[in-house]
């Protein structure tokens, strides 16, 4: 009976972290997508200055997350949620009076990183504490299908809004879902984790292998929501096509990600990661041979295959591994995630090729063998 009683409570919690995940993502896809051509194409800011706004972004996101897990302590992991929304419509506002008035773009990065730091520090612990390692699989499956399927039609009505009304209105409109994505978090209690933060951790010689996939976990953020639609947005011309190619992407991978996440459960789950991740690498490297239209949306749909097949036991496993020090371990992943995304975007800027950050990622990717 007392059992029963604490899988009903966490069942309602988690059922809260879907509905609160699939509003928020669906707020998010209506513009991130768009983000990176805002400040390049709409605003006129250079190709490095562009890279090195999301460099200082990764920065700030690796510095402020131990401060996250810090504040999850002392006032609620559902509070650093709450925290991050204020500062996530800062950085939108910001974002879109960046036309009409001059502020730095370092201030504009400061808020989306100490936004996201708040957030996923906050969100990983609810739902490692909502989920159920047994089942952990499918409950990736299910929440990450959701989340793409909440996002299939968020980048389409943003390119269409975007062409028919103006970036104001997806700003707006993704203020207010994303305010309503934290409330929802509230029906039930917070709760207080222990955590406390040492440098030393970071470079414990236990941790490389994860540390070396999370830095390709943190590469491979960037290429896809920054230097793909950035290469590609040279050969579509349209924020609508581009819609489209999110509008692919985000289709097949939910049902993939829900089908096996579900089957992982049953099977090995790392046996599954280590047979797609060579396709998987394949599928980068082939993206920097795109040159037409329809390159495009057969390598979208080629990387929406691999990526669909591998993220949900590769998230329950990346979960499963959280057991001893939750706290310790989220900061510890999040601070090597952003250093992959600081790796992938000055690669690119040296390099002054964007392709060439697809196959330093199919390169990356295979750091899954090891995880």
């Amino acid at each position: 009976m007392h059992n029963r009683f604490f899988w009903h409570v966490a069942r309602k919690e988690l059922i809260q972290v879907y509905i609160s995940m699939v509003l928020r993502d669906f707020a998010i896809s209506l513009l991130s997508l768009f983000v990176p051509l805002y400040l390049y194409r709409e605003l006129g800011y250079s190709l490095q200055q562009t890279l090195l706004f999301y460099i200082f972004y990764a920065v700030i996101f690796a510095i402020c997350t131990p401060l996250a897990a810090k504040f999850c302590s002392k006032y609620g992991v559902k509070h650093a949620v709450l925290l991050s929304v204020p500062l996530y419509l800062g950085f939108v506002s910001l974002l879109y009076v960046l036309s009409l008035v001059k502020i730095s773009l370092l201030l504009v990065a400061l808020l989306l990183g100490a936004a996201l730091a708040f957030y996923w520090i906050g969100m990983h612990l609810i739902f490692y504490h909502a989920s159920h390692r047994a089942h952990r699989g499918e409950e990736i499956g299910k929440l990450t299908s959701l989340t793409r399927l909440s996002t299939m039609f968020g980048p389409l009505l943003g390119g269409i809004i975007i062409t028919s009304v103006g970036f104001w209105m997806v700003f707006a409109l993704a203020a207010v879902i994303l305010l309503a994505s934290a409330v929802v978090l509230f029906f039930s209690k917070d709760n207080h984790v222990t955590y406390r933060f040492t440098a030393r951790a970071l470079a414990e010689r236990k941790q490389w292998k994860n540390s070396l996939f999370f830095v390709s976990r943190g590469a491979s953020v960037i290429a896809e929501s920054v230097i793909w639609p950035l290469f590609i947005f040279v050969i579509l011309e349209s924020y609508v096509s581009l819609g489209l190619v999110g509008f692919l992407v985000s289709g097949i991978t939910a049902l993939l990600v829900f089908l096996v996440g579900k089957y992982s459960d049953h099977a090995s789950k790392r046996k599954i990661v280590r047979l797609i991740t060579l396709p998987e690498s394949a599928a980068w490297i082939v993206r920097a041979a795109v040159t037409t239209t329809s390159h495009v949306f057969g390598a979208t749909i080629f990387a929406a295959l691999t990526t669909g097949i591998r993220e949900a036991p590769m998230a329950a496993l990346e979960y499963d591994k959280a057991k001893e020090n939750p706290a310790s371990y989220f900061v510890t992943r999040e601070i090597f995630i952003n250093l992959g995304r600081i790796l992938m975007l000055s690669f690119v800027l040296l390099a002054d090729s964007l392709s060439s950050g697809f196959v330093l990622q199919g390169i990356l990717n295979l750091t899954a063998l090891l995880f």
